[in-house]
C-alpha cells in the first residue's frame, strides 16, 4: 500500500467491542481490520458498478 492518512471516526462504544474481538480472533490489530473492511466494500461497491 502507498502513502497513509490518519482519520478520526467515532463510532458507536458497543460496535467498537464487537470490532476489537473480531481483530483479536483474526490475529490483526483494530486498525488493519477497519481498512480491511473497508477496502472490502470499495472492491464489492466497485464489482456492482461493472
Amino acid at each position: 500500500m502507498s502513502e497513509t492518512s490518519k482519520t478520526t471516526i467515532s463510532i458507536p462504544v458497543e460496535l467498537k467491542k464487537e470490532l476489537k474481538k473480531i481483530a483479536i480472533d483474526e490475529e490483526t490489530t483494530l486498525s488493519g481490520l477497519i481498512l480491511k473492511m473497508i477496502n472490502e466494500s470499495v472492491e464489492l461497491r466497485n464489482q456492482k458498478k461493472d
